[in-house]
């Protein structure tokens, strides 16, 4: 017997995503799917990405409750309930009996295994958070032939703000498929949903009300404070973990007392903001509205488009004068990265031979050698020449110069110095070649971190299996980075490496991190008492009880110091 569903998804695959195709048979948001399954090649055979999952997030602790109730509710009807984060990673599962189980482990529906659409194709629980709508999916209507003999109805699961954190299903065998799952699947997707409303901050009412009051339906407007955002429509494209975190540190950073409205280009960015605070007791937050500036036309987001990894630009040389070109700014910032940013916007696309300056002698006649014969050549931390090196390295600029005025295919030569960490010579021949680019420390530009933690995690993390609470990037724009962007970079990489659940969370962050003082400048008291607060936490093992009793003050006094000094290990949001 023919199954006219598998053959319309099987001539999609043969006409391609460009095809005449038509279906009368098969839902338009099927079909809709099969086609971003066959653009981003998603498996056809069963789910292989596997990863440790963790029920101690946001959403577990709201949706395990939600699920004890309803698996004893559907014991002996043959469902399963699953439970997905965002990335679509199956994090819970609740099957009826053990010969069910036995059936779904064989097809790799358990726990940890990924269901995003991107990965396995059409599916309930990883569509429904594409289409953001609850989705019945049966048979052959799966991209995967491993889950055609699958009935499942999913829902979506939203934050209070309004994002996707995740997905519920209700599956068993095609046979026992029943239109009822997806009413099922949709209420308990609502009861996970209030849940989470049901934990959320009761100042999050402050930000309603004035959301109500300063925002409109033309201009883009956020209200938020260090835990929340709110968006109207227009405001929504400006909306991220990054721009709110970043957003903050610029509006903290601003003097309230001095001016009660701040206008101020984002630097990177073709937008304004103009900002004014709003008093609610000690805690406070912000309304903001947003204009593009210079290039109507041109809508960024929020988060800043810098070249390479958020660095400081000073206008660059659409051609390389005298074929050389130098990057300053202190080691760990970014620099060989933006030499690679140079290279591309020149169209430079052979090799780059690299050089690291020390204390030994530089092979300057290899370095002459390489560019004589067209490569590219990098000379990393030109700070740690001495004089006599400098000679050498004046010399090798000096033919440079007159061997590409010859021969325009000859190499160009990439520098890299610190030149306020160099000897005066040193700092007087920057100054005299000139700066190309420049990069600065993170500690002098807080409000970099937010764009670099997104770009850092997207290299790292191409299919997006991670992301990072508002809380843990705080507290990452809190830390003063001595080693820069370097540091910032193995930080997040061993992160990726260590943390299993798809949102880092505060709690994921090394202690130095969790700890991290607010940049603003704190008080001889305000340290020493940050300091006794920190070693009572320690010794209570968290606890805030015992310590706010090792203390000697009330556990209320110790909840309100501990967000003032920077200290609240809470995620308000997800």
């Amino acid at each position: 017997m023919t199954d006219p569903v598998r053959e319309a998804r099987e001539k999609l695959i043969r006409v391609g995503l460009t095809g005449d195709y038509q279906a009368n048979d098969v839902p338009d948001v099927i079909v809709r799917s099969w086609r971003r399954s066959i653009s981003s090649a998603a498996e056809s055979s069963e789910p292989q990405r596997y990863r440790e999952v963790d029920t101690d997030t946001l959403l577990g602790r709201a949706a395990v409750p939600v699920l004890d109730r309803w698996q004893h509710q559907l014991a002996d009807t043959g469902t399963t309930l699953f439970l997905s984060d965002r990335g679509g990673s199956i994090v819970d599962r609740r099957a009826s009996d053990s010969s069910e189980r036995r059936r779904l482990d064989n097809m790799h529906a358990a726990e940890g295994f990924d269901y995003s659409e991107d990965s396995i194709g059409t599916n309930a629980l990883g569509t429904s958070m594409v289409e953001k709508r609850p989705l019945f999916v049966k048979g052959s209507q799966h991209y995967s032939d491993v889950l055609a003999a699958n009935a499942c109805a999913a829902a979506p699961i939203y934050t209070p703000a309004g994002l996707v954190v995740g997905s519920i299903a209700l599956g068993g065998p095609v046979e026992a498929a029943n239109p009822i799952m997806l009413s099922l699947a949709r209420e308990i997707s609502q009861q996970i949903a209030e849940r989470l409303r049901a934990s959320s901050r009761p100042q999050d009412l402050a930000l309603a009300m004035s959301f109500m009051r300063f925002t409109s339906s033309q201009r883009p407007t956020v209200v938020l404070d260090h835990e929340s955002v709110l968006a109207n429509t227009p405001g929504l494209p400006y909306v991220s973990v990054a721009s709110h975190v970043m957003l903050w540190e610029v509006l903290n950073s601003h003097d309230w007392q001095s001016s009660a409205t701040l206008r101020r280009e984002l630097e990177g960015t073709h937008l304004e903001i103009t900002a004014r605070r709003v008093a609610d007791g000690h805690r406070g937050h912000f309304v903001v509205h947003f204009a593009e500036i210079e290039t109507p036309s041109l809508r960024q987001e929020l988060v800043p488009q810098v070249p390479a990894l958020g660095l400081v630009s000073i206008p660059a040389l659409t051609t390389p004068r005298d074929a050389v070109a130098l990057v300053d700014g202190p080691v760990g910032s970014g620099r060989t990265t933006t030499v690679g940013e140079l290279r591309a916007e020149w169209g430079r696309t052979g090799p780059l031979e690299t050089f690291v300056l020390s204390a030994d002698a530089t092979p300057w006649s290899s370095v002459e050698s390489l560019l004589e014969t067209g490569s590219d050549v990098l000379l990393r931390r030109t700070e740690s020449l001495a004089d006599d090196e400098l000679l050498s390295l004046r010399g090798v600029v000096s033919r440079q110069g007159a061997r590409h005025s010859v021969s325009p295919a000859a190499g160009v030569l990439f520098l890299t110095t610190h030149a306020s960490g160099s000897s005066a010579s040193m700092s007087s021949y920057v100054e005299e070649l000139g700066v190309q680019r420049k990069t600065a420390a993170l500690s002098d530009t807080p409000e970099r971190i937010p764009g670099l933690v997104t770009r850092i995690l997207n290299d790292l993390d191409p299919h997006s299996r991670h992301s990072i609470s508002p809380a843990a990037l705080q507290s990452l724009v809190q830390w003063n980075w001595p080693g820069n962007v370097s540091e910032l970079v193995q930080t997040l990489t061993q992160l990726l490496g260590s943390v299993s659940a798809s949102l880092i969370e505060r709690k994921h962050l090394p202690k130095h991190l969790q700890q991290a003082p607010p940049r603003r400048h704190l008080s001889l008291i305000e340290s020493a008492e940050r300091d006794a607060i920190i070693r009572a936490m320690d010794a209570a093992g968290g606890n805030k009880s015992e310590a706010a009793e090792l203390l000697g003050i009330g556990r209320t006094t110790l909840y309100r110091r501990l967000r003032q000094l920077g200290l609240d290990a809470g995620e308000g949001s997800i």
